[in-house]
Formats: structure tokens, C-alpha cells, sequence
């Protein structure tokens, strides 16, 4: 338990930069072409490593399953992503990026049977409110934009937090099955594909953007620590924990990706700022903490099923 928890932690504030970074470099960098730079890079990787092509290795009766996997992990979750950072300023996005839990908790119930605990309602109750906290002003820097503009960001930004939510329940059920490599490979490369086409089309409308080192190193930043580093710790995590824990360790997300906001964008957090980091980790310590021992213990509908497989 403390192992995967540790994982999906080290993953989450590797992923907190993901949005900062992103940000900076798509007032250079066509949205859908760099989702799929991003994740053809990655997926390679795991070809080359693992010596085989997607799909190798698959049943027929789980290839449907694992591309509903790249869907939910790569295609729309970077449509989403891409896109709402063109407007959404980097602090909102790290602010929202905490929210997976809030689908997670209930389609892990609907979907995977878990269960639910009061002190996970109470969490994501403190958790929130330490984001809105942490966001600090979420305008910040963003004088150019239209009101509308920025809303219109955000609400795009809040797709790829159902897309990961999504994304961990399907993964978690594969997991039990096939090695976290194979997912990985084939969430990239099947992902990649996805995007393909709409990449193509977006660089006969607007070109292929303005590419020098900073938009290189971060694209090889995107695909290598966000991408290989982050969904490995991710899928090979979900073969130790119950998906709703990894779930609310993603409230560690948005601690760097503000943090780097504020570096890059000088975009405010303030002391609200430090008041919403210290709630977040106190939600964060109260779903981890046992139940009571006067309480019977059971183990979720998603630790019972990687026990037996």
C-alpha cells in the first residue's frame, strides 16, 4: 500500500508541471500537434523497450477495452487540455487538475463496486477548498482576456479530469491482466493514432507553429517524465492500491503545477496560496489514515479483484 501510494504521489507532482509547461509553449505549438508529438514520442519509447508492436500480446476480447483506454488517456484528455490552456491561465488549471477524485470516487462505486467512506466525502470537502485557496487569484496576469474567455478555458480544462477519472477505472481493470508496460505502450501509440488525423488537418489550416530549443526541451520533458515516467508509475501503482486512494493522491498535482505557474507567469498564490497547500495534505492524511479498529475491515471491490488475479 505505502509503495503504490508512494508512486502515484511522485507521479502526481511530476505531473503537476505538465500544465505550466504546456501552457508556455503553445503560444508557439499548434494544440493537437503537440499532443501528438508528445505521445508518438512515448509510445515509441515503449515499442522499442518492450520490441513489439501495439496490440501484440492482446486478447481480441480486451483490444476494444484498450481502446477505450487511449481514448479516455490520451485523445480526449489532451483535446482537452491543449485546448483549454490556450486560455485558461496556468494556476486555474493546476487548480483543476485536483478534481479527478470527485468522478472518480463515484464511478469507482458505479462502476468497480468500491466503497465509499465518510472521511472521503470529508476529504474531497477540505481538498476543495484548499484548491480554491491555492488558486488564488485565477486571473491573475490574464488582463488580455476576455471574462468569458477565461470560463470557456477552465470548463475545457475540467474534460481531461473526467478523461483521467475514466481512464483509472479502465486501466485499473486491465492492470490485473497484462503488465503495466503493454498499457503503457499501448495507450501512447493506440493514442497517437487517435490524434493523427486531427493533427494533420490542423497543420494544413495553421502550419506547423515555431519550434526552437525551449519548445523542444519541453516536448521532450511532456513525453519522457509526463508521459513515459508519470504513466508508468501510474499503471504499475494500480496493481498495489485501490483506484479511489490513487485518485485522491492526484491532489498533489496541483501543488507544483501552482508553485511553477507562479515562476513562470508570476501568477499570485500568497499566503491563501500556502493555506490551500496545507489542507490539501491534510485531506490527503486523513484518507489515508485506517479505519477504526472497532469498525470491520474490508478490503475494496478493486483490492479484492488484484488479490485474486
Amino acid at each position: 500500500m505505502l509503495k503504490g501510494s508512494l508512486r502515484v504521489a511522485l507521479a502526481a507532482l511530476i505531473w503537476g508541471a505538465a500544465y505550466p509547461l504546456t501552457k508556455l509553449i503553445l503560444a508557439d505549438v499548434p494544440p493537437v500537434q503537440l499532443g501528438f508529438l508528445r505521445f508518438l514520442i512515448a509510445g515509441l519509447i515503449f515499442m522499442i523497450s518492450e520490441r513489439s508492436l501495439p496490440l501484440h500480446g492482446v486478447a481480441t476480447e480486451d483490444r476494444k477495452c484498450f481502446g477505450k483506454l487511449a481514448f479516455w488517456g490520451v485523445f480526449l484528455l489532451i483535446l482537452g487540455m491543449n485546448f483549454g490552456l490556450v486560455w485558461a491561465p496556468g494556476i486555474a488549471a493546476s487548480l483543476l487538475s485536483g478534481t479527478p477524485p470527485l468522478f472518480t470516487v463515484i464511478l469507482a462505486a458505479i462502476l468497480l463496486g468500491e466503497k465509499l467512506r465518510a472521511v472521503q466525502f470529508n476529504s474531497i470537502a477540505m481538498a476543495l477548498v484548499g484548491l480554491a485557496l491555492l488558486g488564488g487569484d485565477a486571473g491573475s496576469g490574464k488582463t488580455d482576456l476576455l471574462p468569458w474567455q477565461i470560463w470557456v478555458g477552465c470548463l475545457l480544462t475540467l474534460v481531461p479530469q473526467f478523461a483521467w477519472a475514466m481512464y483509472g477505472i479502465t486501466g485499473k481493470r486491465l492492470s490485473a491482466k497484462y503488465h503495466w508496460r503493454t498499457i503503457c505502450r499501448d495507450t501512447f501509440a493506440l493514442g497517437a493514432l487517435m490524434l493523427l488525423p486531427f493533427a494533420v488537418i490542423e497543420a494544413v489550416i495553421t502550419g506547423f507553429g515555431s519550434w526552437n530549443w525551449q519548445t523542444a526541451a519541453v516536448l521532450f520533458y511532456l513525453a519522457t517524465f509526463n508521459s513515459v515516467v508519470t504513466y508508468s508509475l501510474w499503471n504499475s501503482a494500480l496493481k498495489m492500491i485501490p483506484v479511489s486512494l490513487a485518485s485522491f493522491l492526484i491532489y498533489l498535482q496541483p501543488v507544483s503545477g501552482a508553485v511553477l505557474s507562479y515562476i513562470l507567469f508570476g501568477e499570485s498564490l500568497g499566503w491563501a496560496g500556502a493555506a490551500g497547500t496545507a489542507l490539501i495534505f491534510i485531506a490527503l492524511t486523513m484518507v489515508l489514515l485506517p479505519e477504526s479498529a472497532d469498525k470491520p475491515q474490508t478490503k475494496s471491490a478493486v483490492a479484492q479483484n488484484s488479490g485474486r488475479e
